[in-house]
């Protein structure tokens, strides 16, 4: 009985402790791309164990009006209209769940582009949209919560759209933070009826 109490007391312990890590799983991709009347994607690969808890995604973009920007521009380098209402990014984990971020017609044609860096939260204050490109932090279009309780592991994929010609979309970085629960229940399961297990092999042979 003395055996089976103290195994008891270690997988309560070890429950316990495992249940409160979590882990903090992150990737980016950083291949710059214009994208005018067209689309492309840009892929993160996420590894580590864990179900979802929390996302957020975090875009560094340009919108301008009539420019062709490269990787060294920092902003528009004339005003105009910028069209933001052109822009559309949709996120899509391995398994084909998708959540669109902003799309087409989210915002006005707008008054004021130029290059931010904006991060997407369920938890921000703020909705995207509007008629002015500004960062910070703002809620997606969708719901990036349809992602928590999913595995984080696997190749996460960014669409980036603009569509239509004249006023190009330029991309220059995405990175993904996602907090998940360490580890899953069901390794906390197999741990626990194997020394339970191996309580009860202890008690056979004692006796």
């Amino acid at each position: 009985m003395k055996t089976l109490t103290s195994i008891a007391a270690l997988i309560g312990s070890l429950v316990v402790s495992l249940s409160a890590q979590a882990a903090t799983l992150t990737a980016s991709n950083s291949v710059f791309g214009n994208f005018d009347a067209s689309s492309g994607t840009r892929n993160m690969l996420v590894t580590g164990a864990g179900r979802i808890t929390d996302l957020n995604l975090t875009v560094d973009f340009a919108k301008c009006d009539g420019e062709n920007l490269s990787a060294a521009d920092t902003g528009c380098r004339v005003n105009g209209t910028p069209y933001l209402n052109e822009i559309l990014f949709t996120l899509r984990n391995e398994a084909g769940t998708a959540v669109d971020l902003i799309r087409s017609g989210t915002y006005a044609t707008g008054s004021v582009g130029g290059r931010v860096t904006m991060t997407f939260d369920d938890e921000a204050t703020g909705l995207v949209g509007g008629s002015v490109l500004t960062g910070g932090a703002f809620r997606p279009v969708g719901l990036l919560s349809s992602f928590d309780g999913l595995m984080a592991a696997g190749n996460w994929t960014l669409t980036i759209a603009d569509t239509v010609n004249a006023d190009q979309l330029a991309f220059y970085s995405a990175r993904l933070d996602i907090s998940t629960d360490v580890p899953e229940p069901a390794s906390l399961l197999l741990v626990s009826l194997g020394l339970l297990g191996a309580a009860a092999a202890r008690r056979r042979h004692q006796a």
